[in-house]
């Protein structure tokens, strides 16, 4: 599988304006740009509802036949990417007025009511398609983006999106389809039209219930409420498949990007495992600042080791089906555009970078005088092709991580920030900041050749055969560690966590905050009560160690990385000694390479444009990303003659050979490096 380089290709409005001479030219210095920049992958963005451009779906494919055809002319792939569901519809001039402010990238044009209601395609109404919210059994309305969305179950939107899908290869010429949006914004207020009623009749042999019925909403014992999980879940794979066997035989397939391990999955419906059905490509969308900047409560500020830890979900389920990962971030400068692109090296993933910039509020004219794409992303993209063999094999596996999908799915635990997502983070950290090297898994391998040890937190539910596979691969050599509520035999704790919510419809139900945004209802981001366990390690059967107490605690670290290192995979070099940078080992066959990517930065941003944005959302034009709590040596031991690649700097490493192993020196607040070892 050949890695990408790829890069967003921006739709305004006045490209509409087509065919015109001017876009004509924009076009080809665009594309000549990219491909000076070492993009391998363009991927459009902008009229992103699609639906709403059913008028000019003629226009529109013309415009993209000619970008792709100019791509093409370089050597580029070019994908088109569109929301496959979600409509605009305003109520009135300020929902209007709102949308077009915040929601700019996705160029928000929208039919009136009335207009909608009479809109066609392949022999059905659009307005047929429409989610239906179970709370009042009326068409759902998105507040945040002012719009409908269309059930991905519903028979005849499946029909008609296939015709459309069909239509639009056709026209085009495109590479590949990036297909958004197939997951429940709505989160549990979605949905309840007749097709995904009729399956839950099927799976569990009733009606769905009314909004205020407590026993079945968020109850977690019953099994029509896990059914209503499922089912939920794969709507979004089975659309996939469908979408898979109507397209070319090589087309390229991608999904959008939400995160898996989130406790908001569940409400969400959202899974890469779903999307690895059908795509060639799995997509985290590494959202708002990155790195963060701290100085703005409104805008999206993850920590970089947040994206690690999705990154390493979603690496999982790439290496599940034999796909390839990749990131999307977003960035307005060099030095974000930089440590984006390190991100996605550090999970083995390609990098995916575009600039945001109707999230800024600024007038058109400050707009369109920022950098695009090729500017930014161009030194970090010349990196990896001039140095394409340091980002070539696999991330080394001493270890595994287990992922349990049953307690993410099917208890009230998984269900909650501060509960199962809360100790998975928490396991991916502590192995990171110990220079350890996993690989997270979601079954327990037949024995111990590959992963000798498995690390599972939390795992608060089993089926019968994940606990029979962990039996298995214990009676095969196999050891495994356990921490917090498990359903492990064996493992005595305390912890006695409800599995139902219990609650009202106004208290069980997402919310609306200030009229727009989407709240999530309380019970989600609950705390956890302890459950007073002693934090004691203790081996419960041969190769089974427990200790009840959750690694989101953080008390246990010290003595998981002894763990790890007494039962993992030992590697011919390992890191003894580093502060303040996340660790990733490849291993290829002559060589060890170990990535380091700095944690914490110091950022600052453009206060100028940022005193004059006319609304705020999701991002800041950052200006500065310098690394901070780093030190600058970092010691191994064993191995011989290591190669330092320090990219973005002109400063080398120095190395020296000392009593305790290798002693590599990094520039001052040095962000990315990597170091290779050749093998003996």
């Amino acid at each position: 599988m050949k890695n990408r380089r790829c890069s967003m290709w921006w739709i305004r409005y006045e490209d509409l304006n087509w065919p015109d001479q001017d876009n004509e030219e924009k076009i080809r210095r665009r594309a000549y740009d990219l491909a000076q920049a070492d993009v391998t992958t363009v991927i459009d963005f902008g009229t992103h509802f699609r639906w709403d451009y059913l008028p000019i779906f003629e226009l529109l494919h013309d415009y993209l036949a000619r970008v792709a055809e100019e791509c093409h002319r370089y050597g580029m792939e070019f994908y088109d990417h569109h929301s496959v569901n979600l409509v605009h519809r305003y109520h009135n001039r300020e929902e209007m007025r709102r949308v077009m402010l915040h929601s700019g990238p996705h160029l928000p044009l929208s039919p009136s009511f009335e207009a909608a209601a009479s809109w066609t395609w392949n022999g059905s109404r659009l307005n047929d398609w429409r989610m239906i919210d179970v709370k009042t059994r009326q068409p759902l309305f998105f507040p945040q983006y002012a719009g409908e969305g269309f059930c991905y179950r519903n028979p005849d939107f499946i029909e008609g999106y296939l015709a459309y899908a069909k239509k639009l290869v056709a026209d085009t010429g495109i590479d590949g389809l990036m297909a958004d949006d197939a997951v429940m914004y709505m989160h549990y207020n979605a949905c309840a039209c007749p097709a995904c009623r009729e399956e839950l009749r099927r799976r569990a042999g009733i009606d769905l219930p009314p909004a205020d019925d407590a026993s079945f909403w968020g109850n977690y014992d019953d099994p029509a409420w896990r059914h209503w999980i499922d089912l939920r879940y794969d709507a979004c794979g089975e659309f996939m498949e469908k979408l898979r066997a109507v397209l070319p035989e090589k087309f390229e397939l991608l999904n959008c990007g939400g995160h898996s391990d989130a406790g908001k999955c569940n409400s969400q419906a959202t899974d890469a495992r779903q999307f690895a059905r059908a795509v060639n490509h799995v997509n985290l969308e590494i959202s708002g600042n990155t790195p963060p900047y701290k100085g703005d409560p409104v805008t999206v500020n993850l920590p970089v080791t947040a994206h690690v830890v999705s990154g390493l979900h979603h690496e999982a389920v790439a290496r599940e089906h034999k796909i390839r990962p990749f990131g999307t971030g977003y960035g307005f400068s060099v030095p974000s555009a930089n440590v984006i692109w390190a991100v996605n090296k550090m999970c083995g993933a390609d990098a995916w970078f575009g600039t945001l910039k109707q999230r800024l509020g600024l007038p058109r004219h400050i707009l369109d005088s920022l950098p695009e794409e090729a500017a930014l992303i161009r030194e970090a993209f010349a990196y990896e092709k001039a140095h394409e063999d340091l980002f070539r094999g696999d991330r080394a596996a001493q270890m595994a991580l287990y992922f349990s999908y049953e307690t993410r799915n099917h208890t009230l635990f998984g269900n909650k920030e501060s509960g199962y997502a809360r100790d998975f983070s928490a396991a991916v950290n502590a192995l990171f900041a110990a220079g350890i090297s996993c690989h997270v898994v979601f079954s327990f391998p037949e024995n111990a050749d590959v992963y000798p040890l498995i690390l599972v937190p939390s795992p608060l539910s089993m089926t019968k055969e994940e606990r029979q596979g962990l039996d298995r691969y214990l009676a095969n050599g196999g050891k495994a560690v356990v921490t917090g509520p498990a359903a492990v035999p064996g493992a005595r704790h305390h912890w006695d966590l409800p599995n139902a919510v219990g609650l009202p419809a106004d208290r069980f139900f997402s919310t609306i905050r200030d009229g727009v945004w989407v709240k999530q209802p309380d019970w989600m981001s609950e705390e956890i009560p302890e459950s007073g366990d002693e934090d004691v390690f203790t081996e419960i059967r041969q190769g089974l160690w427990y200790d009840p107490v959750r690694t989101s605690k953080g008390t246990q670290n010290e003595r998981l990385a002894a763990f790890c290192r007494s039962f993992g995979k030992a590697l011919p070099v390992s890191v003894a000694k580093q502060k303040g940078y996340l660790v990733s080992v490849f291993e290829q066959e002559k060589s060890l390479l170990f990535h380091f990517l700095a944690a914490e930065y110091d950022t600052d941003i453009d206060h100028h444009l940022d005193e004059i944005r006319f609304h705020r959302s999701r991002v800041n034009l950052i200006t500065k990303a310098s690394p901070v709590g780093v030190e600058r040596e970092i010691l191994f031991t064993g191995g011989a003659d290591p190669a330092v690649f320090i990219p973005f700097r002109e400063e080398e490493a120095l190395t020296e050979k000392t009593p305790e192993g290798w002693r590599v020196t990094l520039p001052p607040a040095c962000t990315y490096a990597i170091v290779k070892f050749p093998r003996a």
